[in-house]
């Protein structure tokens, strides 16, 4: 029996617990809250960093922060327009104020889910909110408050001093600032924790209190009007302790003791700095109110295009003045408007590191007579934060004269300090950014967007690619090397995750280590790292979210270069698509005696696109005649889109193309004098250099954003988005700027919609110092990420409901669940025929089918081909992999060759290439002439977008691939002698020589 019980508690904790990476200990998994906050008369932008924080700090759970309605009464905010608006969060936790909110049916939607189960916290000020006719809100929170009275300090007085929220504040407590409620009614459903006495009268006030609405757990309490109370240990405590006892958790289990620096940190939110909205410029005096250069008139010999002098005294460390040329004695004065003894100055060069600045400062009463009082002429420190002790008294300007620098670096200040007193400490002086220089300014949006510095240095710098877990960690590959630097050991992945809803990771640590991370994929504890020369799969076996294993699933995935010259041109990033391929981006070098985990080898110089199974088998070649690519996008429909790069001159510019298996791009001996034996590109966007790229589907973003391809420009410092409509067989390009910053390297998108994108701003080709890149966020404005659920704690049927959902993301991390679920095959059956089902819910229903049932999904598959709307997928899955098809599939193959789709021919021919018998020729033969679309008019063949070559380019290639000899011999006096010529010049093989001689 002892036996059985152990086996039983073993077990409920596998499934409902994971490990802490900072404690080693055993936690259940996070509790996913919600935060609701905004409105009149408090101050919401730092409370909700003081709350968030200073709960997580005692317990294990992770935020979305919805702030909205500004500082007024009377908004009915967007959050609740939404009937869903509390899916996915185990609790709300409600600090809004909107008293001046009458709509009932409002107030309807917001008490909806509470009313069937959702726990809540109410704070303060939400006691007062929504004054309908009835008292339907008050009888939700428990208590009636109709108002307060002047504020004062009081104590509160523990009433049940055994309830596990309020247990260990002893009888008492005191709240120094206060804003006392008045509590003229208690419905019979409250329990009163703590009361407060009125000073007016003595009545004592309830403050603390528990309800029971319709069987769900409400935690209340009027105590939080002050951010100096909010912040109080005791108060978290208090708090914490509330929210794990509405949920359902055990106070005295699950909460655990902040640390003192944990304290000290949302002590020091109290007063601290607020970002503005979109920007994490701080709104105030930088360098202490005892500034006295700021916002004070500067003039100067020259400035620069966007440097202007006045962002010498603007309070920033992230704008700058800058002088219009390299030249020495460039001067710049601060007027201070009146005369102060100054004794002190600090100036804040442009160059923070490695550069030595030499300069003279001089103070003056009137702008006429001068006073030298620095003099570094001959200054050999380097360092851009000079600190000077002067004694200049009746000084109303400072001049700075610029007299040179190493490195031949302009006359470039970020700001000036000028102090009649000690000047503060420097570590107290808060920077433009963290570390790097990096903010949200540098990432450009289009309207409607927020954007978060989500990683930055030190903690997060030399970010080359990126992946974004379905429930929100992000996995940032680091490589301190560059594209050229060759020293090992500076290469690692970091899981980064924001637990406080900010937009900000707040736990950082290192995944795995590894030279030159280049791509990654994550799923379910398992990350696929792409890291020239290898593919490697590593394992997180007990949830610390630390690597403990890993295997190398390809070895040999680029040449000697990655050696010799680093990892520029070698393998890249790495997708996976709905069909369950890992898709590598392959770079010009190629690579050598490449081996998969299964034993395949291969060997290509150039290059392409190569494609492997997840457990490294069924290596292959996918397409080919590429430069540099970076990354590989692919849409929900198994489209794949890539963004090369130039070759400097040649003619290869950045084109855009759409990858077709089997297809050969042109590079880098064709694409110029035999330009119609390619295929052709989307676009060509001239000079620039592409670098990450993804397919983003989220179509709970805003209109025009839903479904684009977005593809990352390092060299263009540009993000760019492409909604592409078909045309024919492939699509027509268009283009337009999403985001600007600086050197962007990858992008990828979370389940719950939240974008991230990396940025190698202040980098070079290798290792040039720790201050180096960024991760930002990007949402849309009141955009609310809803949490993840766990997937497998799902039914198969629930999970394959999931499959109807909105987001590309999700789709993928429900299919890769319901790939660990072989009984959902009927169920996946069901929905790819669903035809009142969303299409793309149907092709990822189609292609999990597939990767469940193997061979065996054939027959399924060629039934559901009836239906045009999903034949051409029916039809790439059947040919999918090679490894399971019978004998007669090419045959079904062969009759969608008549298909009117040209997408349905075009995945028809490739799956022929694959499968086929050379009995299909001539059928394909009859596909080889140019469809109907007229040739370019204008500019270099090469360059131009063609898709009345694309089918004829894969029927030459397919015959090809079916080493159709005698019967593209036999064609040559056909109609198809063009197409039969063209395919027999692909196959090299004396059969063909002899054939062509006796014709």
């Amino acid at each position: 029996m002892r036996h059985s019980l152990l086996v039983f508690l073993l077990l409920s904790m596998a499934t409902t617990c994971f490990v802490r990476a900072d404690e080693g200990q055993v936690q259940q998994k996070p509790i996913q809250a919600l935060l609701v906050t905004g409105g009149c008369c408090h101050d919401y932008d730092r409370q909700k960093r003081i709350l968030t924080r200073g709960i997580s700090a005692r317990a294990n759970v992770h935020w979305t922060v919805v702030q909205q309605g500004g500082k007024t009464t009377n908004t009915a905010i967007p959050l609740y327009s939404d009937p869903n608006w509390a899916d996915g969060f185990d609790i709300i936790v409600h600090n809004e104020c909107f008293a001046a909110v009458t709509d009932s049916a409002f107030v309807d939607r917001v008490l909806k889910p509470h009313r069937e189960g959702k726990p809540a916290i109410l704070i303060h000020c939400a006691m007062h909110c929504y004054r309908v006719k009835d008292d339907r809100w008050f009888r939700f929170v428990g208590l009636q408050s109709p108002g307060h009275g002047p504020h004062y300090p009081y104590t509160a007085e523990v009433r049940l001093p055994d309830h596990p929220i309020i247990a260990g504040m002893g009888k008492s407590f005191s709240v120094e600032k206060g804003e006392l409620y008045h509590s003229v009614k208690v419905f019979p459903t409250a329990t009163p924790l703590a009361q407060a006495k009125r000073r007016s009268d003595g009545e004592p006030q309830i403050c603390v209190w528990t309800n029971d609405y319709h069987g769900t757990k409400v935690f209340g309490t009027t105590i939080g009007h002050y951010n100096e109370t909010m912040a109080k240990p005791k108060y978290l405590d208090m708090m914490t302790k509330g929210l794990l006892w509405a949920v359902g958790r055990d106070p005295e289990r699950d909460f655990h003791a902040a640390s003192e620096q944990d304290d000290k940190e949302i002590q020091a939110l109290v007063a601290a700095p607020v970002p503005t909205s979109g920007s994490n410029v701080l709104p105030q005096n930088c360098c202490g109110e005892g500034n006295l250069a700021y916002g004070k008139p500067v003039t100067s010999k020259s400035e620069q295009r966007d440097n202007f002098r006045k962002h010498l005294t603007d309070g920033r460390l992230d704008t700058r003045w800058c002088a219009a040329g390299p030249r020495p004695n460039e001067w710049v004065t601060v007027d201070l408007q009146k005369p102060a003894h100054v004794r002190a100055l600090r100036l804040h060069w442009e160059k923070r590191n490695g550069v030595t600045y030499r300069y003279l400062v001089e103070t003056s009463s009137d702008n006429k007579k001068w006073t030298q009082v620095v003099d570094a002429s001959e200054n050999k420190k380097p360092g851009a934060i000079r600190a000077h002790q002067i004694d200049a008294p009746d000084t109303r300007y400072v001049r700075i004269t610029f007299l040179g620098a190493t490195g031949n670096m302009w006359a470039s200040l970020w700001e000036l300090e000028v102090s009649a007193d000690k000047l503060p400490d420097i570590a107290t002086v808060t920077p433009a950014v963290a570390g790097s220089g990096s903010s949200v300014k540098d990432v450009k949006t289009p309207p409607g967007f927020e954007v978060r510095l989500f990683g930055s240095p030190p903690e997060v710098n030399y970010p080359v690619c990126l992946t974004a877990a379905a429930t929100g960690e992000v996995f940032v590959g680091v490589d301190e090397q560059g594209s050229l630097g060759k020293e090992p050991g500076r290469g690692k992945v970091l899981r980064c995750i924001d637990t406080d809803g900010d937009g900000v990771a707040d736990q950082v640590n290192e995944f795995a280590k590894m030279d030159h991370p280049r791509g990654l994929i994550y799923d379910n504890g398992s990350l696929w790292v792409l890291h020239p020369p290898y593919l490697t799969l590593f394992r997180d076996t007990d949830g610390d979210g630390v690597s403990d294993e890993s295997e190398v699933l390809i070895k040999g995935i680029s040449t000697d270069e990655v050696n010799r010259r680093g990892a520029d041109h070698t393998t890249n990033g790495i997708r996976m698509g709905i069909d369950g391929w890992i898709y590598i981006a392959v770079g010009d070098f190629g690579f050598h005696q490449a081996v998969a985990k299964d034993g395949t080898t291969l060997s290509k110089r150039g290059g392409g696109v190569v494609r492997i199974r997840p457990d490294g088998t069924e290596m292959e070649v996918y397409a080919w005649g590429l430069r540099n690519i970076m990354d590989v996008a692919i849409d929900p429909y198994m489209n794949l889109f890539t963004r090369d790069n130039t070759n400097d001159g040649g003619g290869w510019d950045i084109r855009l193309s759409h990858i077709l298996q089997s297809a050969h791009y042109g590079y880098p001996s064709f694409y110029k004098n035999f330009t119609q034996e390619i295929m052709p590109p989307l676009a060509d966007y001239g000079g620039g250099s592409g670098c990450g790229s993804m397919f983003f589907q989220d179509d709970r973003w805003p209109v025009g954003f839903q479904r684009l391809l977005l593809t990352c420009d390092w060299g263009r410092s540009e993000v760019f988005s492409h909604d592409l409509p078909a045309r024919g067989a492939t699509f027509a390009a268009q283009q337009d700027t999403f985001l600007k910053l600086p050197r962007p390297t990858d992008i990828d998108v979370d389940a719950s919609g939240r974008l991230y994108v990396s940025s190698w701003k202040n980098g070079k080709f290798s290792y040039g110092g720790p201050n180096v890149g960024f991760v930002a966020q990007v949402i849309p404005a009141n955009f609310v990420p809803k949490p993840v659920p766990e997937v497998d704690e799902l039914s198969p049927e629930a999970l394959v409901d999931l499959l109807t959902h909105p987001s590309a993301a999700m789709r993928m991390h429900v299919q890769r669940a319901l790939l660990r679920s072989p009984a959902s095959a009927d169920a996946l059956q069901r929905l790819a025929a669903d035809t009142e089902k969303p299409l793309f819910s149907r092709v990822a229903a189609i292609y999990g089918y597939k990767q469940l049932l193997g061979e065996a999904a054939n027959a399924g598959l060629r039934k559901l081909a009836s239906d045009a709307e999903v034949r051409e997928h029916c039809v790439r899955a059947i040919a999918d992999r090679t490894t399971q098809v019978a004998d007669d599939d090419w045959q079904f193959l062969v009759t969608a060759l008549q298909d009117a789709s040209p997408r349905v021919r075009a995945v028809a021919l490739i799956g022929l290439g694959r499968i086929g018998s050379s009995l299909a020729a001539a059928p394909v033969l009859a596909l080889t002439p140019r469809t109907g679309e007229a040739l370019p008019a204008d500019g270099d063949l090469w360059r131009q977008p063609d898709p009345g070559r694309v089918q004829s380019h894969l029927a030459i290639q397919t015959l090809a691939d079916l080493h159709a000899v005698d019967a593209c011999l036999n064609a040559l006096d056909s109609p198809y002698r063009d197409g039969a010529l063209a395919a027999l010049k692909r196959m090299h093989s004396p059969e063909v020589v002899s054939g062509l001689f006796r014709v």
